[in-house]
């Protein structure tokens, strides 16, 4: 058995962001394009300069354990963020709108990705979500899982989006009879995007 499961933090913090996100070992090739999923909310916003609605942002994260990371935040017209990951097919990308939105893929590395969103709160100049992760793979007749509850809050401030977010995570790997939990871990992450 393998000493520790897979570090899910990394995929956790570009949910967290809810989209695309540069990590150093993926690759962000063209796919086979990109889908939309989930439900545009009837939310209102302000679709002017002066609130997130239809807006992107980019920025550095830095991160509690020493990490940076660059990512980027897309907002639809109705003010709803927009979450791009990677399939083992190519790019997706689906708009977060209602608690109890959920859907599964299987991304480049193999194994299934299930993602539950818990809650959102949006108004036009900040939004608030949390976000629960999932992770199974086997490998060698060992089931590795990996959970990450996400809690992330932005703001407008002047001409930047204030971002902070938390991840809790834990694994486990599991063979017939045995069960090895993993160490729980939480990062915190804060960062100042500009459009």
């Amino acid at each position: 058995m393998r000493e520790k499961p897979v570090n899910l933090w990394p995929l956790a913090f570009c949910i967290a962001v809810s989209l695309s996100c540069s990590l150093g070992s993926q690759n962000r090739g063209s796919g086979d394009g990109q889908s939309r999923d989930g439900n545009s909310s009837n939310r209102s916003s302000d679709s002017g300069g002066s609130g997130l609605a239809g807006s992107t942002w980019k920025g550095t994260f830095k991160c509690d354990n020493g990490e940076e990371l660059q990512a980027n935040y897309r907002f639809a017209e109705s003010g709803n963020p927009i979450y791009e990951y990677q399939t083992k097919s190519g790019a997706r990308e689906v708009e977060l709108s209602e608690p109890g939105q959920s859907f599964r893929f299987v991304p480049p590395g193999g194994g299934v990705n299930s993602i539950v969103l818990d809650s959102i709160t949006v108004s036009p100049e900040s939004i608030s979500h949390t976000m629960t992760i999932s992770h199974e793979q086997t490998s060698g007749g060992t089931l590795d899982q990996s959970s990450s509850t996400i809690n992330s809050e932005a703001r407008l401030s002047g001409e930047e989006l204030d971002v902070e977010f938390t991840v809790r995570s834990q694994g486990t790997l599991s063979q017939p009879g045995i069960m090895a939990p993993g160490e729980a871990s939480t990062v915190v992450c804060r960062g100042k995007l500009r459009r």
